[in-house]
This record gives structure tokens, C-alpha cells and sequence, in this order.
């Protein structure tokens, strides 16, 4: 009879402890997912040194901001996702050694097209980040050896870096 009490007491602890475990993975979607580049791709998290990041969640449009700024919720569209990304200029790595430095590249223009149809063109910020909003499917985002292909979902945002040169000394 003890280990029958031990063995249910065992059972349930589990059962609550499980349970709790798949509660406390599971993020509620009114939170943002903060994202930064650095001079790779984007990474989950913050940024040291109060660099911008893309915050991203389902449903709503990314948003390029400081760390510290208030951030609003604007929905995306009906059948729309985004792509949010980083046009840059590599300029550390090469050949000889690994690198992570980037330069921004401001106010570059990236033409988005859908087969051989451009469906808008986007403009970098002064910090070489851009936003596009488009109906759900695929797009290139760039133009030439420069061209990115990227896939875009319904309610969701799609990060890009778009290397659009190297500046190496090795």
C-alpha cells in the first residue's frame, strides 16, 4: 500500500511539473521577438551597445527601433507578410580571418520583384534597415549579383541581410 501512495504521489508530481514545463514554453503572441544583426545575420535578442533591432510578432508589422524605444502595433494586412532587413557592406573576414564588421549601407534602393514584374521598390534608412509588405509568395529582393531570393508568409515577418559589397584588406 506505501509504494502505491509513493507511486501516485510520483505520477501527479510529474503530470503538474510536465504540464508547467509546456505552459512556460509556449510565449503569449502579444510579446515582441527581438532581433539584431551582427554583420552575419540576425540573432535573437538585444543588441549591446543600444544598436537598433527589428522586433518582430505574427500578424503585425516589424518595427526598427533603439532597445529602449515604446513600441506600436500596426497589423499587417489581410493576406500579407513582411520582410524586415539589413542592407551592408562586409568589411572584416575574407580569405585569411573571420570576421564580424559590417558598414551600413544608407539609403540604398532595393527593388522587390515577383518573376519579372518589380511589385515596389524599397528604400534602407540611414542605418541600412528596410521594410517591405507584401502579399504572401516569393520575391526577389535586389537587383543582379546582388539579388536575394526570399520567401514571404501570411502573418509573418521574414528577416533578410542583404550584402551589397565587401571592403577586405586581406
Amino acid at each position: 500500500m506505501p509504494t502505491a501512495c509513493t507511486l501516485m504521489s510520483a505520477v501527479i508530481v510529474c503530470l503538474l511539473l510536465g504540464g508547467a514545463a509546456i505552459a512556460a514554453s509556449k510565449r503569449p503572441a502579444a510579446l515582441w521577438n527581438y532581433y539584431h544583426f551582427d554583420g552575419n545575420g540576425f540573432v535573437a535578442g538585444q543588441a549591446a551597445g543600444g544598436k537598433r533591432v527589428v522586433a518582430v510578432r505574427a500578424g503585425v508589422r516589424p518595427v526598427v527601433a533603439p532597445p529602449e524605444a515604446k513600441i506600436e502595433a500596426v497589423r499587417l494586412p489581410a493576406g500579407t507578410g513582411a520582410v524586415a532587413g539589413i542592407c551592408y557592406i562586409q568589411s572584416a573576414g575574407g580569405k585569411l580571418a573571420g570576421g564580424t564588421g559590417y558598414l551600413a549601407a544608407p539609403a540604398m534602393r532595393l527593388p522587390v520583384s515577383a518573376g519579372n514584374n518589380v511589385v515596389t521598390t524599397v528604400q534602407a534608412d540611414e542605418q541600412g534597415y528596410f521594410i517591405a509588405v507584401l502579399p504572401a509568395g516569393r520575391y526577389l529582393v535586389g537587383e543582379g549579383p546582388l539579388a536575394s531570393e526570399v520567401r514571404v508568409e501570411n502573418d509573418q515577418t521574414t528577416l533578410m541581410a542583404v550584402r551589397v559589397g565587401k571592403r577586405m584588406v586581406d
